[in-house]
């Protein structure tokens, strides 16, 4: 049970710390902000497949920007016990930026897994709901995601072996 507690306290403390490092990456580029984690249920989060994943969205969030011809003004990615962040700082419209990132969540074949947040100059997230797009699907089913978390419909080892399936098809076929 200590170790419970501990874990969920690692975690807790890891999403206060990504928050401040979020705020002072705004207020000191006075730009919109990408925030890139992965979508990892459980107390595991730092693992070498979820590091793939992690490199790989990553990689397709850079390329994204350079297709929309935008420069970032600064890039950082960390590896934690607590799962990988990312953080893009860009001169860019939040507003395209979110239909841009959701459209890489939509289409890309490990999208699913991907958690991008992004947020204006004044640190305010945007989120699909404000866009007028719909809600992320679960990974196992054709719930909502919340749905699916509220009401505990699936187990975390189906969750689990789902995103492993997943990066392993894509990694083995990439």
């Amino acid at each position: 049970m200590d170790n419970i507690k501990a874990a969920i306290n690692r975690i807790l403390e890891s999403r206060e710390q990504r928050a401040e490092r979020q705020r002072c990456l705004v207020e000191l580029y006075k730009s919109s902000l990408i925030s890139f984690t992965l979508n990892i249920p459980g107390f595991e989060k730092d693992h070498y497949i979820y590091r793939k994943v992690f490199e790989e969205g990553m990689n397709a969030l850079k390329e994204l920007l350079a297709n929309s011809e935008c420069t970032p003004l600064y890039i950082d990615a960390n590896y934690k016990s607590t799962g990988s962040e990312g953080f893009i700082c860009v001169d860019m419209d939040p507003v395209k930026l979110k239909e841009l990132v959701i459209h890489l969540e939509d289409t890309h074949d490990l999208g699913r897994i991907f958690d991008i947040d992004v947020f204006d100059r004044l640190w305010t997230g945007i989120s699909r709901k404000d866009l007028g797009y719909s809600e992320r699907k679960c990974l196992l089913c054709d719930s909502t995601a919340t749905v699916c978390r509220r009401e505990a419909k699936h187990s975390l080892e189906e969750l689990l072996l789902a995103i492993n399936s997943k990066a392993k098809v894509f990694f083995e076929n990439g």
